[in-house]
């Protein structure tokens, strides 16, 4: 009887060992911090292993100062992100296409999880801005691509890019000036702009998300129906908000 009660013991003790190896692969360091307290900085003059690299038909490379993304597919994404996670931030990058068409996107990817768990702010060479969300692998344009001129324009126009995320309300700015979001009236629609309108929805300075709570930061580009393009990432810094 003894015996067996030692048996049933070592049984659990082995059980809750497994149990909490588990949990302990999901737990993660997350950065935080008071507002205006800084967190992270990086110029890209070195970090080679706090950052994601790869050299294939997409590649991701600090080089000459720089952080480098560049994608050689179609309608194909791709990002960099850094070993650290953040729940509430205040980060401010500047960012720059160096090649490929106009129609692309570029910018910060953040709260992300894993490859089927992130938002983004991204710009365009073409003068456009957007925020959109992936949960579950389920991609969702949280605001439409918007046309603006606080955007730069062009190859090699630099576009400082700031995202403010507090619990689950989220704000954007592009070169000093607050970037308005399209939300929809109803939540469960999809964010459309035309006409310098947001259909069905209003403008807001604020979006209001609780899907992801935190997750790594980086950079991300985005091919559209022309490959090929590259843009460079500098100078990002993240305090606590």
């Amino acid at each position: 009887m003894r015996t067996l009660i030692i048996i049933l013991l070592l049984v659990l003790v082995l059980a809750g060992a497994v149990y909490v190896n588990g949990q302990a692969a999901n737990w993660h360091y997350v950065a935080s911090g008071q507002p205006a307290e800084l967190l992270y900085a990086a110029a890209f003059d070195g970090f080679q292993d706090e950052w994601e690299t790869y050299n294939e038909r997409r590649v991701a490379e600090i080089t000459d100062g720089v952080l480098r993304l560049s994608n050689s597919q179609s309608n194909n994404g791709s990002y960099s992100v850094t070993k650290t996670r953040f729940a509430d931030f205040d980060l401010t990058v500047e960012v720059r296409a160096v090649a490929g068409p106009a129609d692309n996107g570029y910018g910060v990817i953040f709260r992300v999880q894993d490859r089927q768990n992130y938002y983004t702010f991204m710009v365009s060479s073409d003068g456009y801005y957007q925020v959109q969300r992936v949960v579950n692998g389920d991609l969702k344009e949280l605001s439409a691509w918007i046309e603006s001129p606080l955007v730069n324009a062009g190859l090699e126009a630099v576009n400082r890019l700031r995202v403010i995320a507090r619990g689950n309300q989220f704000e954007f700015y592009l070169n000093g000036e607050r970037a308005q979001v399209c939300i929809p009236n109803n939540p469960d629609a999809q964010s459309m702009y035309m006409m310098e309108t947001c259909i069905d929805g209003q403008m807001l300075d604020v979006l209001t998300d609780n899907s992801i709570a935190q997750g790594q930061v980086g950079m991300v580009i985005q091919t559209f129906e022309e490959s090929g393009v590259s843009a460079e990432f500098d100078n990002l810094v993240i305090f606590g908000a």
